[in-house]
């Protein structure tokens, strides 16, 4: 089964986010964390196949949690989920190793094409 991480403060925005992946497959597993440092240690224990990523978040930002998590695990694939529009910040973010970057607000087809994008056809 195919295994789908939401990192994400907002519970609303969780939900957002899980109602346009099941969109495309309802029968993907999906787990969530509240912040960057719960992120590190819910992806070593769950392994998922992608993970969605807010960038602000209290505590550990997504792209520092993004880079521990790629430190250790070299093949994750994290796309960065963020309200910034900022060129800097997608630019950093792509260089510590995002396989995508969507702005919000972002529609269901959005996180359909980083789905596709990303897991195995």
């Amino acid at each position: 089964m195919v295994k789908i991480m939401i990192v994400e403060d907002s519970n609303l925005m969780k939900s957002v986010i899980a109602n346009f992946i099941k969109k495309k497959n309802n029968d993907f597993e999906i787990i969530t964390a509240d912040g960057g440092e719960q992120a590190v240690e819910m992806y070593k224990k769950e392994n998922p196949d992608l993970v969605f990523m807010d960038i602000r978040m209290p505590g550990m930002d997504g792209i520092t949690a993004m880079e521990k998590i790629l430190g250790s695990y070299p093949k994750a694939k994290v796309v960065m989920c963020t309200a910034l529009k900022e060129t800097e910040q997608e630019e950093r973010a792509r260089k510590a190793g995002a396989v995508g970057y969507i702005t919000k607000p972002f529609s269901s087809e959005d996180i359909i094409k980083a789905l596709n994008d990303n897991l195995p056809k």
